[in-house]
């Protein structure tokens, strides 16, 4: 029986990507949350403008509510936006794309991994190469170097892993919302599919180069880990990169010109808003409280080692550690997640059954050594580091990175595990019934756990999580453009979490009209243009003193008009979300 050619393999797990990832895109999530509708309006006003809600022309980053947002996801959501208006789903396009990309980007790169770890695996497929059919398309060469029809290891785990990643329930969540870890995570994996394709071929390390820098346009975390993993990279294969220095060097000139730009940025006002919005160090206060009262009762006591082990220093370098570790929590990783936009219902972030072959990965990775190990293991390593600072750890978005190492990992367990199991098969007797026995019933548990988190996903997140979505803003809007021409003023209560952006995405609110009326020049996350149009954005502090006599449209929580209300929007789970009234 003749082998499947792996490249259609390849195509198949594409177009399952393809489809996991497109399929009811702008409808599941139920909403656009804040950042999408930020990410989806400035996309529009510099498509029709030139300039962000600012005002600001070409931004290097865009201030939005004063998280200052790289601007790379907005500038690759213009095309969409331009073919096919502004939509939730054109604005998910460029991530739904990349998340693709990725999968085919992980295939490469585990691919070219393996083979350029190996000398004596490189040397057997040049050997068999030379016996058999190449493909004639040149591009599939940096993929395929192995005889066809052949599945040696490498092309087993890169194939896997890619698999892992196509049906991965962190990387589904994050490719089918306009998130700009998810931009980062696809352009640095495809940035090291072609670094490790240019230890053979070195012209693609210019290209690897220019992925990687670009990839620091499009998210705070990827200015951390990728930085520290070139720099692993480079130390790893030095003696590789020394022999074709020349054109390591064209390749560095390239990064540094790519990520020029960004320089000035990354030390200014901004990161640093950035940072003190994030860290829970910045709130010195309330982070140092408790240590300053114990410090206070060491120095009573006379205690010199309380008072040594309790000084802030300690106490900031153990905030950190709890950040970092809390990353490899298996809880939190395969069954409960973090925030609620960040996974579906009943699910973690990975599948449950893939922890036994993940750890199994690990442990024959370990014994193996190489520079499969140090790579790998000095991934999962840097990936949390950049969000071990932040509050809220563990944090799926900001250790997006983690992926797919954990991937790799599943795959390479997965492997031992089916080479364990064919040999056991071959057995008689006993051992052969409870070996078949014993893979049935996990074969069921898979394809159960799997099943289970696509219905989940696109059967009832919607429904149990439409809260967390800002669910309801697209029927206040409708609800309020049916009748603007009624009212001298439509008041919209700030209490509905940075409603003005979803106004202005749903009303499609010409740009150039909103910069002219002052746009958000006045500030940001907290102190943002109240009006625009007749719209007003203010908290309703007391809805009997409010004026009532039909000249205004109110929307607020239900809490803010708790009587009067002639029109009340609902979550798709049957809660009460927004209330209009006059």
């Amino acid at each position: 029986m003749k082998t499947v050619h792996p490249i259609l393999v390849l195509f198949g797990i594409v177009v399952l990507a393809v489809v996991l990832r497109f399929f009811q895109l702008g409808n599941v999530p139920p909403s656009p949350d804040w950042d999408e509708a930020a990410l989806g309006y400035n996309a529009y006003s510099i498509l029709k403008t030139g300039r962000d809600e600012y005002g600001v022309f070409l931004p290097r980053e865009l201030r939005s509510f004063d998280d200052y947002k790289p601007p790379l996801y907005a500038y690759l959501a213009i095309p969409p936006i331009a073919l096919f208006g502004l939509t939730v789903w054109a604005v998910r396009i460029p991530s739904a794309i990349m998340g693709v990309l990725a999968v085919i980007g992980t295939y490469i790169f585990v691919y070219q991994l393996y083979k350029n770890s190996n000398s004596k695996q490189q040397e057997t497929n040049k050997h068999q190469a030379t016996k058999s059919k190449r493909l004639k398309n040149w591009c599939l060469n940096i993929v395929w170097d192995s005889e066809i029809g052949t599945w040696d290891l490498p092309t087993k785990i890169a194939l896997l892993s890619s698999f892992l990643l196509a049906i991965s329930p962190w990387h589904l969540q994050f490719s089918r919302i306009a998130f700009e870890a998810n931009i980062g995570l696809g352009l640095h994996i495809l940035g090291l599919a072609a670094f490790f394709s240019g230890l053979k071929r070195p012209g693609w390390l210019v290209i690897s180069a220019f992925l990687l820098g670009l990839s620091l346009y499009a998210y705070h975390s990827e200015r951390v880990f990728v930085p520290l993993l070139v720099l692993v990279l480079g130390i790893i294969w030095r003696k590789e990169l020394f022999v074709i220095r020349r054109h390591v060097f064209i390749a560095v000139i390239v990064g540094l010109i790519t990520v020029l730009p960004l320089v000035p940025l990354v030390a200014n006002a901004s990161a640093m808003t950035r940072l003190r919005g994030t860290s829970p160090l910045s709130d010195q206060t309330a982070l140092l409280k408790r240590t300053v009262e114990k410090i206070e009762a060491d120095r009573a006591q006379g205690d010199f080692i309380g008072e040594l082990l309790d000084n802030r220093r300690i106490v900031y370098a153990h905030t950190l550690f709890d950040g970092y570790i809390s990353h490899f929590s298996l809880k939190w990783l395969f069954l409960t997640g973090d925030n609620d936009r960040h996974h579906a219902p009943d699910n973690g972030l990975l599948y449950l059954w893939e922890l036994p072959f993940m750890l199994w990965g690990l442990v024959r990775i370990w014994q193996k050594g190489g520079n499969v190990r140090n790579v790998l293991f000095s991934w999962i390593l840097i990936a949390p580091v950049a969000a071990s600072p932040t509050g809220g750890t563990p944090h799926a978005i900001r250790t997006l990175v983690f992926l797919p190492a954990f991937q790799i990992f599943t795959a390479c367990g997965l492997i031992q595990v089916m080479l364990y199991i064919s040999q056991a098969l071959k057995k008689v007797g006993l051992r052969r019934i409870i070996t078949g026995s014993a893979i049935c019933i996990y074969a069921i548990g898979i394809v159960g756990t799997t099943v289970f988190y696509f219905h989940m996903y696109y059967a009832h997140m919607n429904r149990e999580y439409s809260q967390h979505w800002q669910y309801g803003y697209k029927e206040a809007v409708a609800f309020a453009r049916e009748r603007y021409s009624r009212y001298e003023k439509i008041v919209v209560s700030t209490a509905l979490e940075q409603p003005h952006m979803f106004f202005l995405f749903y009303t499609k609110y010409d740009p150039a009209r909103y910069q002219a009326e002052g746009g958000t020049s006045s500030g940001g996350f907290k102190e943002y243009r109240n009006t625009f149009g007749k719209f007003e954005f203010r908290p309703i502090r007391s809805w009997e003193k409010e004026l009532h006599d039909g000249s205004v449209l109110y929307i607020a929580t239900p809490r803010e008009i708790p009587h009067g209300a002639m029109q009340s929007i609902r979550y798709l789970n049957g809660a009460e979300a927004i209330r209009i009234a006059e």
